[in-house]
């Protein structure tokens, strides 16, 4: 397990910066914005959709970071999952903006496998 020092800068950029600035941001709101907050990001279509694509975005990440394939292929199914979800959220919505997500995440995936 060796860590890429190239990856370790982009990690720290890509995942500390909005950690940081979302804490801030979280600090001063107040308490029922706060609890709004917590309740948007407890729910399943919340869990489902965003927090799947940036748990298996985290994931890949730090498979990079660390060299770990493991790592790579937790973190894809949780992009596809999360993709799916998304474009049937989507479709029921507009029907474009879901075509051009269902380009953005294969996309993804492809730079992920690749």
């Amino acid at each position: 397990m060796n860590i890429n020092s190239d990856s370790l800068i982009t990690f720290i950029i890509m995942w500390g910066t909005p950690a940081i600035m979302m804490l801030i941001t979280y600090l001063k709101m107040t308490k029922e914005e706060k609890n709004d907050v917590i309740k948007e990001f407890t729910s399943s279509r919340f869990i489902f959709t965003i927090g799947f694509l940036v748990t298996g975005i985290f994931l890949d990440s730090l498979g990079n970071l660390l060299t770990l394939n493991i790592m790579k292929l937790l973190g894809t199914p949780l992009i596809i999952v999360a993709g799916t979800n998304i474009v049937v959220d989507q479709w029921k919505k507009n029907k474009v903006k879901s075509i051009l997500i269902t380009l953005l995440i294969l996309v993804l995936i492809g730079l992920i496998i690749s």
